[in-house]
C-alpha cells in the first residue's frame, strides 16, 4: 500500500483513508493501538498486536535450540521461590 497524506483535524482527531481501514478491518468505534517509535507513530489493532505478541513468545529457544515452555519456566520459578519462604 502507498503512503497517504491526511489532516490533522479538531481536538487531534486524525482521519484513517477508508483502504487503510478495510485493510485492517476496522469500523467506527473500533479500538487500535497507537505505538510511537523512532519518530514514528503506527497504528494496529488489539488482535494484531496478540498474534504479533504470540510469535514472539512461540520462537523462545533453550540453550539446544529447542522451544521453550514460558508457562513452565514461570512454574518453575515460582516453585523455586515458594522453597526459599
Amino acid at each position: 500500500m502507498n503512503d497517504i497524506r491526511t489532516k490533522i483535524g479538531d481536538g487531534g482527531r486524525v482521519i484513517i483513508p477508508a483502504i487503510f481501514r478495510q485493510a485492517l478491518h476496522l469500523d467506527a468505534g473500533d479500538e487500535i493501538i497507537l505505538h510511537f517509535e523512532n519518530n514514528e507513530l503506527h497504528i494496529t489493532t488489539p488482535e494484531q498486536a496478540l498474534l504479533k505478541l504470540q510469535a514472539k513468545v512461540k520462537s523462545y529457544l533453550d540453550k539446544a535450540g529447542k522451544p521453550v515452555s514460558l508457562v513452565d519456566e514461570l512454574i518453575a520459578m515460582r516453585r523455586a521461590e515458594a522453597k526459599d519462604e
